[in-house]
């Protein structure tokens, strides 16, 4: 096997694996925002350790899929991949590119679950500064900003 035949079985080899890390860090997300609605903060930090380590991986991943892009010399894009892609035997075409476009869907999806989280605990913040300056009226006349 030639070193560039290599280098796409490894890169899609790493798509599968992210495949299988963005599905565990959905149901992580899920379980982050029931516990943030809950107002879980123990179980909440434990799980935002899983959901760290599963961006870590997932970080990792994309740092060697630039540069097994970067040998093959092709753009680390998205029409980069799909270059790749185009250039793959037809028998393998139909799935790699399967793949990739579930790898953008979930990751995606995931960014959206993240950042509804964010917003979760933001507003549990605001409430809770809110309940804490209701017994000093003043504060309410003058915040800083």
């Amino acid at each position: 096997m030639t070193n560039a035949a290599q280098s796409v079985k490894t890169l899609i080899q790493g798509m599968a694996a992210d495949r299988q890390h963005y599905h565990a860090l959905t149901e992580l997300l899920e379980a982050q925002r029931e516990h943030i609605i809950a107002r879980r903060a123990v179980e909440l930090d434990a799980l935002n350790i899983q959901v760290m380590e599963r961006y870590q991986q997932l970080s990792a991943n994309s740092q060697q899929r630039y540069r097994l892009l970067h040998q093959l010399a092709i753009p680390a894009t998205a029409e980069g991949m799909l270059s790749l892609i185009s250039r793959l035997p037809a028998s393998h075409r139909t799935s790699v590119s399967t793949l990739w476009q579930e790898l953008q869907q979930q990751a995606a999806h995931c960014l959206s679950a993240n950042e509804y989280n964010g917003s979760l605990m933001s507003m549990q913040q605001e409430i809770l500064l809110n309940m804490l300056n209701a017994s000093e009226p003043e504060n309410w006349l003058y915040q800083q900003g």
